[in-house]
C-alpha cells in the first residue's frame, strides 16, 4: 500500500514491530501526561496510573530533565526526535498508537469511522470504547506532536518516513 502524493509506504509493521499487537487503549493523552509531569516537578509517584502509562509508553525517563526545563516548542522537538531514536519494540502502545491511525489514514482512508472499522476487521478490539481511545490518543497525540492532522492523516512526512526507515 503506497501513499500516491508521498510513495512512502506505511507497512502494518513498523520496523518489525506488529501495530496489531499489544495496542492497549488508554485515555491519558500524551499532553496531559506532560502538564502533569511539569506540575509535581517531575515526581513520577504522584502520577495516577493511566499517566505512567503514557509516560512509560514514550519512554520519558531517558528524557525527563530535558523535557522538565524545556518550552512547549523544545518539548514537542525532543519527544519528536526522542521517538525516532528509539526502536519501535522499545515504545508502548500509545505512541505506536499514532502510527496505527497513520496508516489507517493514509491507506484504507481518514477519519474515526474508518478507523474504527479497521480495527475490528483486523482484531484490534471489537469495543466501541476501546477503539475510541485508541483513536483519541493517537490522533490526539500525533496533532499535539504536530504529525497528524486532525483527520488522523499524515501532516509531517518527512517525520513518518524517519520513523519508518530508521535503524
Amino acid at each position: 500500500m503506497k501513499h500516491k502524493e508521498n510513495s512512502i509506504i506505511l507497512p502494518e509493521k513498523l520496523r518489525g514491530r506488529s501495530i496489531h499487537e499489544k495496542v492497549i487503549p488508554t485515555v491519558c493523552n500524551l499532553k496531559n501526561m506532560l502538564d502533569k509531569l511539569i506540575e509535581v516537578c517531575g515526581d513520577i509517584s504522584q502520577l495516577k496510573q493511566w499517566e505512567k502509562r503514557s509516560y512509560q509508553a514514550y519512554y520519558i525517563e531517558g528524557i525527563k530533565s530535558d523535557v522538565l526545563k524545556a518550552s512547549h516548542e523544545e518539548r514537542v522537538k525532543i519527544i519528536r526526535n526522542h521517538i525516532l531514536s528509539l526502536d519501535p519494540h522499545e515504545l508502548g502502545a500509545s505512541c505506536t498508537d499514532i502510527y496505527l491511525v497513520a496508516v489507517v489514514a493514509e491507506n484504507y482512508g481518514a477519519g474515526k469511522d474508518i478507523f474504527f472499522q479497521y480495527v475490528k476487521e483486523k482484531e484490534i478490539t471489537s469495543e466501541s470504547g476501546s477503539a475510541q481511545a485508541i483513536w483519541q490518543v493517537g490522533k490526539g497525540d500525533g496533532v499535539y506532536l504536530g504529525i497528524l492532522n486532525e483527520d488522523g492523516s499524515v501532516k509531517d512526512w518527512d517525520f513518518i518516513a524517519r520513523w519508518v526507515k530508521s535503524s
